[in-house]
């Protein structure tokens, strides 16, 4: 799978760096954390990443494209700790089942393409994260990290 990392197809050795910068508690702390979206396609994983804060300036989600406005998309944030939080915004109430496959897809390819790029860390899933994965119908139970969802 391909990423394709804020608009560009990524090389190797800029996968390396964002992979570094997400797996050391260090530098996770010192950025914030990082603000991102997610979303995906038959070869690619788009991941549209900032830092929580640059040079003193905090960042927010709506400063985060993604390549084409996809209809789907997960949005979400890794803090210092190294725990995820990543949410979508549902059309409607009660999602169809069309909806849950396209979101449970993005979650799927998400997770496994950050781990086969070199996400060290399990990727735990956040308390929220956790509630509207269940609640929105897509898993039941939530799966705790990256690399549970990653395993399905």
């Amino acid at each position: 799978m391909n990423i394709i990392l804020n608009g560009q197809k990524a090389s190797p050795s800029l996968i390396k760096t964002m992979m570094d910068g997400l797996n050391n508690k260090k530098i996770r702390t010192e950025k914030g954390g990082y603000l991102f979206k997610l979303a995906v396609d038959e070869k690619n994983l788009y991941f549209s990443i900032l830092p929580e804060f640059n040079q003193g300036d905090r960042n927010y989600h709506y400063n985060i494209t993604l390549p084409g406005n996809p209809s789907y998309f997960l949005t979400g944030s890794l803090n210092p700790e190294g725990i995820f939080t990543i949410l979508f915004i549902p059309k409607e109430k009660v999602l169809p089942e069309a909806d849950k496959e396209e979101y449970i897809n993005i979650y799927l390819q998400s997770a496994r393409g950050l781990l086969e790029k070199g996400l060290e860390e399990p990727g735990e899933l956040d308390f929220v994260s956790g509630l509207l994965l269940v609640s929105s119908g897509l898993f039941d139970p939530a799966p705790a990290s990256l690399k549970e969802l990653a395993a399905l």
